[in-house]
């Protein structure tokens, strides 16, 4: 998509001087793991937590705000783009009456997508666009497709992506649009070397030259930049005040170890059909035709980390046996409540099963 590019461009070029910095864990609010991420052994999603726009523009009357994100990351083994559009409608804190104040809604920009391998590419601006009422209805019509992206299961949304990027891209070029803040950075897994490594935490960009604030005062409680005590302690989320008169965006990197199971739809499908076969005493139709279906999409999968691959199919098979032996003295599960079990030790037999199909998957390129 050109427009990754485009934008990549325009950043170099007409934005201004920002400061950027990833707050310390010490100086958030609320406790984050910010150990470096490998790749294939988490779920990320990236958030817009809070924005400011200094008082510098007749917004809504002149102006209208704009904040366009784009991710960019492998997924399926291809590099896939996440378009994200905040318009008006959406930063609905914002009004004549209170343009210097802290936007509280949160934006998920992207859906929770495993990290399996490469780069991930991001960039954001807050552009104002000259305007107009079909200016103003063009970016609340994006905003509404764009909010349709960030979805658990990505694979059944990705087919939207490229429109509506193109959508952003026109909307971009039909008005008269300006760069107020631009920010691009790319993050790499912990084993690369890099100082940019994904992980857990809160990073902010700040339309200010590095002597203009203090760094060191900067925190976030609820979410939100704020001022407070300098140091190491908690202090600062009693003593904390807003941090005004600077454009920013605050922006969140959330790590799980776990998928949201409930969203994966052909799998839950296919082990609650499991459980219904094994109830009616149907054993060899499990073993033959709906295990092995269960095995073949949970490698298939984009939506998985490829260290949760054997975990799921080990869990699963554990459940159906004891489902089989026991039959109505264990209730049939959720796929979630089936992920929540604890693995136990698995046989020789099962280990060089699913050993087996790794090695197959992986031959395949999965």
């Amino acid at each position: 998509m050109n427009i990754f590019q485009n934008l990549s461009d325009t950043f170099s070029r007409e934005a201004k001087k920002y400061t950027t910095l990833f707050l310390p864990k010490h100086r958030v609010d609320i406790d984050c793991d910010d150990t470096p991420i490998r790749a294939g052994d988490a779920y990320c999603r990236i958030w817009l937590e809070d924005m400011n726009i200094a008082k510098d523009v007749d917004w809504f009357k002149q102006r209208y705000p704009v904040v366009h994100a784009a991710v960019r990351f492998h997924y399926d083994s291809k590099l896939v783009t996440i378009p994200y559009l905040a318009a008006p409608g959406q930063l609905k804190d914002l009004g004549s009456n209170n343009l210097d104040k802290v936007i509280q809604d949160r934006y998920p920009l992207t859906p929770l997508f495993p990290f399996n391998q490469g780069l991930v590419e991001f960039q954001a601006g807050l552009f104002s666009i000259a305007a107009s009422d079909s200016i103003g209805k063009f970016i609340e019509t994006m905003g509404r497709f764009a909010k349709l992206l960030p979805v658990p299961q990505l694979s059944s949304v990705l087919n939207l992506a490229e429109p509506v990027y193109r959508g952003i891209e026109d909307l971009l070029d039909i008005g008269e649009r300006r760069l107020e803040l631009g920010y691009q950075q790319t993050f790499s897994d912990a084993d690369a070397g890099s100082s940019n490594f994904l992980r857990e935490g809160y990073f902010a960009v700040i339309l200010a030259e590095e002597h203009e604030i203090n760094s060191e005062n900067l925190c976030v409680v609820n979410d939100n930049l704020r001022l407070g005590s300098p140091g190491s302690t908690k202090v600062f989320v009693r003593d904390s005040k807003p941090f005004k008169g600077y454009s920013y965006m605050l922006f969140r990197i959330e790590k799980r170890k776990q998928q949201d199971w409930e969203s994966l739809t052909t799998i839950k499908e296919l082990v609650a059909k499991a459980q219904d076969a094994v109830l009616s005493g149907e054993y060899e139709k499990v073993k033959k035709f709906i295990l092995p279906a269960i095995q073949t999409e949970i490698y298939r999968s984009s939506d998985i980390t490829k260290a949760d691959r054997q975990q799921m199919i080990g869990k699963i098979k554990v459940f159906l046996q004891e489902l089989g032996l026991q039959g109505a003295k264990v209730q049939k599960r959720s796929l979630h409540s089936i992920m929540q079990r604890t693995l136990p030790p698995l046989d020789a037999a099962t280990e060089a099963e699913l050993a087996s199909l790794e090695q197959l998957f992986q031959q395949n390129g999965q």
